[in-house]
């Protein structure tokens, strides 16, 4: 299914990673269901798939989706990118501030970037409660 209809996000997690910090880079929409169904598909047939993957790519191409659609600017859209990773890495792991922190490292390399801690936070904690 990748090879014929993945295309793009083959790229997983680097590509979410590339385009946090390139503004020109999109994550494509069918990120998030391919991804879904390939990690359940994975387990229900025995297979490894690690959780945080699965998060980052997920909330990475949901906030994506959400930044082209209101056609935000490069700084709200990292800010979405951000949330989005966060909700999705607070949900999968139950730690919403885990979320909100790994959310906000991932953004900024090498040091905080704290205009997005107020989304980020709200995202991993509404993430974590829709998941209990």
């Amino acid at each position: 299914v990748y090879a014929k209809w993945g295309g793009p996000i083959r790229g997983g997690n680097n590509l979410v990673l590339d385009t946090v910090h390139a503004s020109d880079a999109q994550v494509p929409v069918r990120m998030a269901p391919m991804v879904l169904v390939g990690t359940v598909l994975t387990h229900l047939f025995g297979g490894s798939a690690g959780r945080e993957g699965t998060a980052v790519q997920m909330g990475g191409s949901l906030a994506d989706l959400v930044a082209r659609r209101f056609r935000v600017g490069p700084d709200t859209r990292r800010e979405l990118l951000a949330a989005g990773i966060a909700g999705g890495f607070g949900s999968v792991f139950g730690t919403p501030v885990a979320g909100a922190v790994f959310g906000l490292e991932v953004v900024v390399v090498g040091r905080m970037g704290y205009e997005a801690l107020l989304p980020a936070l709200v995202a991993s904690v509404v993430g974590d409660l829709v998941t209990r």
